[in-house]
């Protein structure tokens, strides 16, 4: 019988050993985690803040889950992977063999370099040990302070205000989110932050965290800001050591992988937070540290290491985030990414209703298409509003996947009913838009010539 082995239990790994099971269930399937529970890490701000009821909603024991599918599980640390003897060794239970090995190491929380940043009760957001001690701080603190403003970061300093708390976030470069959306965005979503109560610190990175034994305060700016607890949200950093000690080819920042997911050594496979992805646009290398592209990646090995042959399409950065009761989402490349590409574009955007303006309960939602200017073909998008954000996203994304053009998405067939849509589709209204602009510089360069 076949043996894969698959080292860690996140989105990816547990992704991995379901799908092979379904697609061979002759192969043994063996997964060597250190992680007792099976999660999402996203769900966790909303455990904070009360928003689910309580941490046992959200986890299940990772043993149960693979005993169910008659996947060995092995709650231990891979210590190390002969890929010449084909053999994984951990720290308690021994040596596993195998014929096809999945590495989905995931990611570990990067700390910054700064004075102080091991005080006690200053947290990261990974995992549900973490959110349980956020949690039991919380209740006799009063200030908080968020050093990070990408996505989780937000949404730790939105859980943190539900709770009460006067929360300062700190970001070092000039926005929030400044990666995946254009300045006109993300100035909105800086506003509905403020206006929330969200004390924001942009463009300085934190220069101490003061105290002796816990966290006081944090030094910024030139300021000092009192804090009983700190959440650290700067960003994961790929777990690739063992693939590096084992002699797989890693680069800067993960595992490198081609097109099916498979690293520099023959029927070793590497995926989620701890393997490169290829950008579906510019089709560069690039970290894709997501949810959904851990189970991408988790689907793809899962069937490629048990004997199909699947290509992993590619990433686009898709996300959507509730901050407050206000929705952002995105896919694909901004304008400032189009810059840096060399890829002349042209956007269109509108403002438009997620139902009939008549129609009781209507809220207003905002989109952005960005298009290559030369062949017309999507490439990116933002959307901001109420409502459905997120499956606006999920649209955008399959268009720029199916190389649509401004041409396709304007006869795009839509429903309408006042209730659920508009008689008038915002993804039509806004390749109109940025079809009129065409049309506008087509004539310009007419009269030029």
């Amino acid at each position: 019988m076949s043996k894969l082995v698959i080292i860690g239990g996140g989105g990816a790994g547990l992704t991995a050993a379901l799908t092979a099971k379904k697609t061979n269930r002759k192969v043994d399937v063996t997964i060597i985690t250190e992680r007792e529970l099976s999660y999402s890490a996203c769900a966790l701000p909303f455990v904070i803040s009360g928003e689910i009821g309580k941490l046992e909603d959200i986890y299940e024991s990772m043993e149960l889950i693979c005993s169910k599918s008659n996947i060995g599980c092995i709650i231990d640390a891979a210590t190390s992977v002969d890929t010449g003897k084909k053999i994984v060794k951990t720290a308690k239970n021994g040596s596993f063999s195998y014929d096809s090995l999945i590495i989905a190491t995931g990611g570990m929380p990067a700390k910054p370099p700064v004075k102080g940043v091991n005080l006690e009760n200053i947290f990261t957001l990974c995992s549900v040990e973490d959110a349980r001690s956020i949690m039991e701080k919380v209740d006799n603190s009063k200030n908080a302070v968020v050093i990070g403003g990408g996505a989780i970061g937000i949404e730790a300093a939105v859980a943190l205000v539900d709770l009460g708390l006067s929360v300062t976030l700190i970001e070092g470069f000039d926005h929030v989110l400044c990666r995946f959306f254009d300045p006109e965005y993300l100035e909105i979503i800086e506003d509905r932050l403020k206006e929330k109560k969200v004390e924001l610190v942009l463009g300085h990175f934190v220069e101490e965290i003061v105290g002796e034994k816990e966290v006081v305060s944090v030094k910024v700016a030139g300021k000092e800001i009192p804090a009983d607890l700190i959440i650290m949200a700067t960003g994961v950093r790929p777990n690739s050591k063992i693939a590096e000690d084992a002699g797989i080819e890693t680069l800067k920042c993960g595992i490198k992988t081609d097109w099916l997911m498979q690293t520099s050594i023959k029927d070793v496979y590497a995926a989620g937070d701890c393997a490169y992805s290829k950008s579906m646009i510019t089709g560069k290398l690039m970290l894709s540290q997501l949810g959904t592209t851990a189970v991408r990646h988790g689907t793809v090995v899962g069937m490629n290491a048990v004997g199909e042959t699947v290509a992993f399409e590619g990433v686009l950065g898709s996300m959507a985030l509730k901050i407050f009761d206000f929705e952002v989402g995105r896919t694909g490349l901004t304008e400032s990414d189009a810059k840096v590409e060399g890829i002349d574009v042209v956007s269109g955007r509108v403002k438009h209703t997620t139902k009939a303006k008549y129609y009781p309960g209507h809220k207003e939602i905002d989109m952005k298409l960005i298009f290559n200017i030369v062949d017309r073909r999507i490439i990116g998008g933002q959307v901001i509003g109420g409502e459905t954000v997120a499956k606006e996203v999920d649209l955008l994304a399959l268009a720029i996947a199916q190389q649509a053009t401004i041409e396709d998405l304007i006869g795009l067939g839509y429903s309408y009913t006042p209730p659920l849509a508009p008689s008038h589709n915002i993804v039509v209204l806004a390749a109109e838009n940025a079809h009129r602009k065409i049309m506008r510089l087509e004539k310009m360069r007419k009269k030029k010539c």
